[in-house]
């Protein structure tokens, strides 16, 4: 079984990443016989997508794997399921990311709020006023053009709180802020071109 695309959202430059080694501990700890722990990995995954999905996130899928991520990382830290059960274990860790991403949701939407609200039909009257609204369609434009995990990156790290951001995508602060000033800069390239084709 291949590794899932969370597999690839730890940078090198973060604490800890899920390698092909702590995915097969993972696999281990579900279940000794290989073929078992698959199905066993498969049914789980399913069941946490449903269940962020049920409590209405935006991105049940990466949350899943996010949980398998931290799970993960536990079994490589020697984490006994004694009395429990990888999934019951599994589920904690779904709750608390649940936490992260209603936190985050919330800041995201107080910052739409603090937003000056834009009417599309009113038509910019100074040339101050036409000169931001060309310089917010430039920036569209160039979000617009950038892969959308860096797009989401990037929207979210100034719109949420980038401590829990950055557990929720298994980086350390300093990997996610060097991942946000690259993600920055070409978000500058793509504006200096287009001011150099005006």
């Amino acid at each position: 079984m291949a590794l899932g695309p969370h597999s690839e959202r730890s940078s090198r430059a973060s604490r800890w990443e899920l390698n092909r080694e702590a995915f097969d501990r993972l696999l281990g700890a579900l279940d000794p016989d290989r073929e078992a722990a698959s199905r066993r990995y498969e049914g789980l995954r399913r069941r946490l997508i449903d269940f962020f999905a049920w409590e209405g996130t935006d991105a049940p899928e990466e949350l899943a794997d996010e949980t398998f991520n931290r799970l993960a990382r536990r079994v490589s830290a020697g984490v006994s399921f004694e009395g429990s059960t990888p999934e019951r274990f599994a589920f904690g860790i779904a709750r608390l990311l649940l936490h992260e991403d209603l936190r985050a949701r919330r800041a995201r939407e107080a910052a739409l709020r603090e937003l000056p609200a834009r009417d599309p039909r009113l038509q910019p009257s100074t040339p101050a006023d036409q000169a931001q609204q060309r310089r917010l369609q430039q920036l569209d434009r160039c979000l617009d053009a950038l892969p959308p995990d860096s797009r989401e990156l990037i929207q979210r790290y100034y719109a949420t709180d980038r401590d829990s951001l950055a557990r929720t995508l298994g980086l350390s602060v300093n990997a996610l802020r060097n991942r946000a000033l690259r993600i920055r800069q070409q978000l500058s390239d793509c504006l200096s071109r287009h001011r150099d084709v005006r």
